[in-house]
């Protein structure tokens, strides 16, 4: 907390600018996480840089850059009856453009968090008159796992799950 404090303190803020923009030669800056990019954007902070130091929006990571449609249709399809959204724990506080899938799972809705894509293997065995949904967003070192759920799953004859 006693950073924080410091940072909020315009004298030092100023200072620390000074020092920057007297050391720094051109550079630029990849802001990969999107959170970052938010904060940086609603502290001012691009603003109060130096004109050599350029920041650019990188890729963001799956989490970050989900689009809310994609939270929207996951949230309409948790609505059905017969649906089990299940997926990784990161994703469910992501913002749709009304509500959340957390939000969405405390108003009752069956949402899941999996530790990998294999445990809803064992969700749609559990549930065969159930269609199960794993959001499958993530890294590309996620794309392997995923992968070999889907090949686990037609190789067992599941077939309720979607991916």
């Amino acid at each position: 907390m006693e950073v924080i404090n410091k940072i909020k303190d315009p004298k030092i803020t100023t200072k620390l600018l000074n020092k920057i923009q007297k050391n720094t030669t051109d550079i630029t800056i990849m802001e990969v996480c999107g959170t970052h990019t938010n904060a940086i954007l609603k502290l001012g902070i691009k603003d109060l840089l130096p004109k050599n130091i350029k920041l650019i929006n990188g890729p963001g990571c799956p989490v970050c850059v989900t689009p809310q449609g994609y939270i929207d249709t996951a949230i309409t399809l948790s609505k059905m009856n017969d649906v089990i959204i299940t997926t990784f724990g990161d994703l469910m506080r992501v913002p749709g453009t009304k509500s959340t899938l957390n939000t969405e799972k405390a108003l009752g809705h069956d949402i899941r968090v999996v530790y990998s894509p294999v445990d809803s293997i064992k969700i749609a065995k559990e549930n065969p008159k159930k269609k199960i949904v794993f959001l499958s967003i993530g890294f590309e070192t996620t794309a392997p796992i995923i992968a070999l759920t889907i090949t686990l799953a037609k190789k067992q004859s599941i077939n309720n799950s979607l991916f």
